[in-house]
């Protein structure tokens, strides 16, 4: 069984005393329902779920309902007894197919008898079905497919290596050799089986045929073309273009979209919901260019200039050759493969709900990615797949340039620890493998919710008038 760190945001849901709903949000196949059932399982006297999926009656019935009365009588009558109020959890799965169902939990929720979990795939762009999100009344987790570190523990590393690994990021020394290539090789079988539940699990059960995972993977993509088959509509072809075309752009030198791999003379305004499409529906990242690699790196961003990553690394392997896979793993230097492991990498920012920026100026260069710390300063981040990890003039030119005040960067790479600096400021050069450390101290969009500390500091008493009464 998978361990899964949105267990315990689980738990800490539960610990709120159920005045909201949970609405689990995520890509196909990630393991979200599973998880819930556990969950429901593990932490409840009773659970009634009802798929919505794979039931098309539920569809119907509980599509009309008309208040939290109606609702529970039609859940009693699913269930073929009485629910038991406090002790019984109430589980909607895939509700992109029944979207009212999310307003009727504002009416559960204000019942109070039964808490609520909801979980859907596609919900960043069927949500525009719903008449009324319950604001107040709901709490999303988003879920993705499995981060580094979930992998390792998968893989039975013990928490004592990984604690090991961390001190050694914190102090910038080197990992004993012997470990450090054991890490660098676990690595890169992460890059080539990815974080998909499924695929994770058949690399374990089938003890290690990475060929079973290609037919599971082979699956997955099979099942995401039908589900933009399913749900984009009238622009579904464009959007599988835009699907099928991210293997080929991250071959590319710049690994920058370009639009026209979809037509000549394409231009963004012509294709733009159809990338807010697929990155709604989870099945790509999107990385924006920004102007100014300045603090809130927000304000600059280029909606129109960008990158598509696969939203599993497993996945995009896949749809190179068996080869290709051989050669990660082998730590093959013949074949490049530095739009792969950006995307990896892309991959672990996400699962922390860090946004995904990149900078490129035709004077100054590109830099892989930039993001914002906790203490309010910007970070470089540049990805190495071979062994001139050393070489990056652009990063240099970008640590010069006083204006900016990017303050730090890091070069991720198959290499060592070592410190350097450029421009004066320090530059770490960190095994890939340390990415789940490396993200603890970046701004992500979860900080506000997850980050006591910041929560204090958001504490702002109002003015105090009363001496001018």
């Amino acid at each position: 069984m998978l361990k899964r760190k949105a267990y315990n945001e689980m738990l800490a849901w539960k610990k709120s005393a159920h005045s909201q709903a949970l609405l689990v949000a995520g890509a196909r196949q990630i393991g979200k329902t599973f998880l819930i059932d556990e969950f429901a399982r593990n932490e409840y006297p009773a659970h009634i779920k009802i798929d919505f999926l794979n039931d098309a009656d539920a569809v119907v019935l509980f599509g009309s309902a008309k208040n939290a009365d109606d609702l529970i009588e039609r859940l009693s009558l699913r269930a073929g007894k009485a629910i038991s109020p406090g002790q019984t959890l109430i589980f909607f799965d895939e509700v992109q197919e029944v979207p009212n169902i999310i307003t009727l939990s504002k009416y559960l929720i204000q019942d109070g008898r039964f808490p609520v979990i909801m979980s859907g795939s596609m919900l960043g762009v069927e949500l525009r079905h719903v008449q009324s999100l319950p604001v107040g009344y709901m709490h999303i987790l988003d879920m993705f497919p499995l981060d580094f570190a979930e992998f390792c523990k998968a893989l039975g590393v013990p928490d004592t290596l990984m604690r090991a690994i961390r001190e050694c990021f914190v102090t910038k020394k080197s990992v004993e050799s012997a470990l450090h290539d054991e890490f660098v090789r676990l690595f890169r079988l992460y890059i080539t089986i990815g974080g998909m539940p499924q695929a994770v699990q058949t690399y374990i059960d089938t003890k290690g045929d990475l060929g079973a995972v290609r037919d599971i993977q082979s699956d997955l993509l099979r099942l995401y073309r039908e589900d933009i088959a399913k749900y984009a509509g009238k622009r579904a072809l464009h959007v599988k273009a835009i699907f099928d075309a991210i293997p080929s752009q991250l071959n590319k030198e710049n690994k920058r979209f370009e639009l026209k791999t979809l037509g000549e003379n394409s231009q963004f305004s012509r294709f733009a919901n159809d990338f807010a499409w697929i990155v709604g529906a989870n099945s790509a990242l999107k990385t924006n260019n920004v102007t100014e690699p300045k603090y809130m790196l927000a304000r600059t961003e280029e909606v129109n200039r960008f990158k598509l990553y696969q939203s599993d690394t497993g996945m995009l392997m896949r749809q190179y050759p068996p080869n290709a896979s051989l050669d990660v793993i082998a730590g093959a230097r013949a074949v490049n493969f530095g739009g792969v492991y950006e995307n990896i990498v892309a991959q672990e920012l996400t699962s922390a709900h860090i946004p995904l920026r990149y900078y490129h100026s035709n004077r100054r260069g590109e830099v892989d990615f930039l993001a914002e710390t906790r203490q309010s300063g910007v970070v470089a981040i540049e990805v190495k797949s071979g062994k001139d990890y050393k070489k990056h003039t652009a990063l240099n030119t970008l640590l010069g340039v006083s204006d900016y005040g990017v303050e730090s960067a890091f070069v991720l790479s198959e290499a060592n620890v070592s410190v350097k600096e450029r421009a004066g400021k320090p530059v770490y050069y960190i095994p890939l493998y340390m990415l789940p450390f490396i993200v603890e101290d970046f701004a992500s969009d979860a900080s506000s919710v997850n980050d006591e500390t910041l929560r204090k500091k958001l504490v702002v008493e109002p003015p105090d008038f009363s001496a001018w009464q």
